[in-house]
This record gives structure tokens, sequence and C-alpha cells, in this order.
């Protein structure tokens, strides 16, 4: 339990750093899998969508995060 709280936390810690900056394209993908790995999938859902929409003219972070999206399963 403590560990998942820890996680939780790290988790929540990202979401918040990229409020503040949200170019940082790989804390975005880490974010949106570690909302997977908690089996958050609403919340990986909006992150990705979030994602897309801030990178939508950077054609290289796109395909990142596309990537990221059908290895998750989450079109």
């Amino acid at each position: 339990e403590d560990q998942a709280d820890m996680i939780k936390a790290m988790v929540d810690g990202l979401a918040a750093k990229l409020v503040t900056n949200p170019n940082d394209l790989v804390g975005s993908l880490r974010l949106i899998r570690a909302r997977m790995v908690l089996k958050q999938i609403d919340q990986a859902k909006t992150n990705l969508a979030t994602a897309r929409a801030t990178f939508a003219q950077d054609v290289n972070a796109l395909n990142e995060i596309n990537a990221l999206a059908k290895e998750l399963n989450l079109q």
C-alpha cells in the first residue's frame, strides 16, 4: 500500500509539472504510460488527448504519441 501511494504521488507530481510545462513530450509520454500502469484509463485517455493537442504542429512528437497510444491500445 505504501508503494502504491508513493507511485500515485509521483504520477500526480508529474501531472503537476506538465501543467506548468506542457511542452515536455517525454513527461507527457511518461504520464500516459504511468496512468495505464495504475489502470487510470480515463485519465490516460485525457492525457493522450492533451498531448495530441499540445503537439498538434509537431509531426515527430505526434508520431511518438501515436506510437505509444497504439502500444498501449489507447486508440
